[in-house]
């Protein structure tokens, strides 16, 4: 593909925004064609890492545990996606290709309902005229003011010289058409060329972080480029009828003494909202998820209430693994007055509860004997030759 050649003067911004797009398309579509050529480096990756991704799965059905329905299709998606991105060039065209770099001006002429003609027809005329009026200067030693008090020639009240306010206006506005076009159009460029690579990068978990990267970029680039369409349809908008009455009152021989500042103010606040839109969508097209929101307590009381709940949680614990052995062997056999039926327990709670159980006051039950206390002896065991010492005492 023969690019348009650059050459200053007349028509320059029109043919490097050209040269620009030209670029842009021949490193996305032959850079595709070169990564995914059969032979090339990034094909043998790209074929590798299927391979290996297809045996793993083989011996994953031989040996381990059997895929369920839902991993075998997402399998086979991934499958077809790879041979979509790296080895089919008329699929990725359609899909991809033609979407990030045709979509983006239709979309932009649908939402700011530009005029018809060529868009960098429209920025070429809006350059011719801020050089034609910086061609005729703001009139300002003339005195030919149409206001009833002129400025006059020594008028102080502006921020910098005519010609050099009107040198930095234009300055201003190629910088800002320029490297708002260039970055979008040649960033997608550069990730549409990668494709074939980053298409064998979603077969593993390990590598599917990069190919997620890859499509946010490509996002970025899609609206990037319908974002940079749309600032620049509402600067030429705001521009067009302001040049026209500065050109319109100069040819008629008036002084506009303050239409440097202004247009110089105007190109620099546009050129500022430009970088501003390149932050934000970068930060709408790398957005991870939905935002989640933390729960927050409005109340005092209620993280006061907690922190007590907590704490007596914590006693009761602290309570519950001290009786526990005392309480082990405990059996409570209580009656309720309205099924008559027995509820037997093999851990027994507290004295309270026993007693809010049965509805009466807490008593203290009597120690239980030990096995075997009750056929011990109660008095000391003596002999018989004992016994008649005894008697003869």
């Amino acid at each position: 593909m023969v690019c348009p050649t650059t050459y200053t003067g007349n028509g320059f911004l029109e043919r490097i925004l050209g040269q620009i797009d030209c670029q842009a398309q021949v490193l996305g579509s032959y850079g595709w064609l070169a990564l995914s050529e059969p032979g090339s480096l990034a094909a043998t990756v790209t074929t590798g890492l299927l391979t290996l991704f297809i045996a793993l799965f083989g011996l994953r059905l031989l040996f381990g545990p059997a895929p369920g329905t839902r991993d075998v299709v997402f399998d086979v998606l991934k499958i077809g996606l790879v041979l979509t991105l790296a080895l089919s060039w008329p699929a990725f065209r359609t899909l991809i290709y033609d979407v990030v770099f045709l979509a983006p001006a239709d979309i932009a002429g649908r939402i700011a309902a530009t005029a018809s003609g060529n868009f960098a027809e429209r920025l070429q005329a809006i350059d011719g005229a801020i050089v034609q009026l910086s061609e005729f200067g703001s009139g300002r030693q003339t005195g030919a003011f149409i206001d009833t008090e002129g400025a006059g020639a020594s008028f102080q009240g502006i921020a910098m010289q005519d010609e050099s306010a009107q040198g930095w206006s234009r300055l201003f506005w190629l910088t800002g058409v320029i490297a708002s076009v260039a970055f979008f159009r040649l960033a997608a460029g550069l990730l549409l060329a990668l494709a074939p690579l980053a298409a064998g990068l979603l077969l593993f978990d390990a590598t599917r972080g990069l190919f997620a990267g890859w499509m946010r970029g490509l996002v970025l680039a899609l609206i990037g480029s319908v974002g940079a369409s749309v600032l620049l349809a509402v600067e030429m908008a705001v521009l067009t009828p302001w040049l026209e009455d500065a050109l319109r009152l100069r040819s008629l021989g008036y002084a506009t003494p303050s239409a440097p500042t202004e247009l110089m103010a105007m190109t620099l606040a546009f050129a500022l909202i430009q970088l501003g839109f390149v932050w934000l969508l970068g930060k709408v097209a790398f957005m991870r998820g939905w935002i989640s929101v933390p729960s927050f307590s409005g109340s005092e009381a209620h993280r006061s209430e907690r922190s007590e709940w907590i704490s007596s949680r914590s006693t009761e614990t602290r309570f519950g693994q001290q009786s526990n052995f005392a309480e082990r062997n405990e059996i409570v056999v209580t009656r309720t007055p309205s099924n008559e039926r027995t509820n037997i327990r093999a851990l027994a709670g507290p004295t309270r509860e026993r007693a809010d159980q049965s509805g009466g006051t807490p008593s203290i039950a009597p120690p239980r004997e030990r096995l075997g206390d009750s056929w011990r002896r109660g008095t000391p065991r003596a002999s018989r030759l004992a016994t008649d010492r005894s008697a003869r005492r």
